[in-house]
This record gives structure tokens, sequence and C-alpha cells, in this order.
């Protein structure tokens, strides 16, 4: 049985915590008892090694022995999307934290059909969490508050740049592609087209066909992790 991890609100220090209780709920779901090893993360790079003191349904105690700090990191490009309609987006989410992206940036374009997301709403909170316990990802994916194409395209930014189009270029995306933008499902208009190519944003084809906002996150991510393990030599 893989080991439980539990998320821990402040930042994950050695010494006796109280676990929420939507996580000692979680745990005592598992059957853990006291002397069990688990892992505690606060979603911003600490990892403690712990052990169960005590389980209760509404707070359980742990003594966390030792923790690790694990540095942010920078690999992969920022994915930029319309947002997808109802449990679309928690789906989108939850592929992109376990496959190891490190930051979704909501856009509003002019054909989106979504033209909001609030990024400390509750419900979009828990989907991180989740999905970090379930990737075992120190750090929980980052979302940013929504914004149009130009002030997207007005930020500065490392490496190239790509956005998801059937007609272009089919392909793992660059080593250095650091921004990959994700249109709604009617597609870009004719002047978000013409920004793209005065910012120097290339087209991409991820598939032949038509794809759905959430199916085009995903595609992207991992074309990006395979586009850095083909120039590395990839991993085994």
């Amino acid at each position: 049985m893989s080991t439980f991890w539990a998320f821990e609100e402040a930042p994950v220090a050695v010494g006796e915590c109280v676990l929420s209780a939507d996580e000692s709920r979680h745990l005592a779901a598992r059957r853990l008892r006291p002397g069990d090893p688990l892992v505690v993360f606060d979603g911003a790079g600490a990892t403690g090694k712990a052990r169960l003191i005590e389980a209760t349904k509404r707070a359980a105690r742990v003594e966390v022995e030792s923790v690790e700090h694990t540095p942010a990191t920078s690999e992969g490009p920022l994915i930029a999307s319309a947002v997808p309609k109802g449990d679309r987006l928690s789906t989108m989410l939850q592929m992109l934290s376990q496959l190891g992206a490190r930051v979704w940036q909501p856009l509003v374009l002019e054909h989106s059909v979504v033209r909001s997301v609030d990024p400390a709403a509750p419900r979009l909170r828990r989907i991180l969490v989740e999905s970090a316990k379930v990737a075992r990802r120190p750090w929980l994916l980052e979302v940013r508050a929504p914004l149009g194409l130009d002030a997207l395209l007005g930020a500065p930014r490392s490496g190239s740049a790509r956005f998801g189009d059937r007609e272009g270029a089919p392909g793992a995306l660059p080593a250095d592609c650091g921004l990959v933008v994700i249109g709604p499902e009617a597609g870009f208009s004719d002047a978000e087209r013409a920004e793209l190519a005065s910012a120097d944003v290339l087209p991409v084809a991820f598939a032949p066909y038509n794809l759905r906002i959430e199916t085009a996150a995903i595609a992207a991510t991992v074309s990006a992790f395979g586009g850095r393990a083909g120039r590395t030599g990839g991993n085994t």
C-alpha cells in the first residue's frame, strides 16, 4: 500500500500537528494505525516524514519527524487556455497536475463560453490538493487570475511560444517552449490570430482533429515534456 499523503495548510515543520477534519476523515478511511508512516505536505514545497499518533475522524494527530524542501520547478511551459465548462475544468486540472504542469493561466477570448474562474474558490482548491496527493507532488499546480490575450502576450516570457491549431506543424513542442496558448472550441478569432502572429506565437498541431480545451491542454503538457526528454535523451 502506498504511503498516505496528508495536506497541511500551515507550513510543514518538525513536531506534532493536528490534521484538518477533511484530512482526518481521509486518513481514517485508509485505516492507518498509531505508528504507521505518512507524509505531510503544504503544497509549497515542504514534505514531512511523519508517524500517526492518534486517528479520529475529526482530528488526527501526527508527529512530523523530518522535513524536506523541494525548490519550485521551472520545467515545462506556462499553459494558457480558455476555460472548459463544468466538470471538464476539474478533469483538466487533475491531469495537468498529475502530468507535472506548473502553471495554468485561464484566458478570456472572443469566443469563450466560460468567461470567469476564481483561483481561490474552495472547490478548485480541493481539486488542486487532491491532485497533488495523487501525483505525490510537493507543489500545487499554480492557477492564476484570468487574463485577456493582449495581457498574456504583453507579459514577459522566456523561450519560444506556440498555440494549438489543427493546421499547425505536428510534432513535440521545442525544448525551449515557455508558453502554450489554447483557444476555445470555436477557435481563435481573426483578430486574435493576428495578435498571435505579431507576437511570434507559432501554430502547432497536437492531433489531426479538433480537440476540446482540456484535451488540447493535456496534449500540450505531454508534448512539452516529450520534447525535453527527446533533447536530453529521455528517462527510463
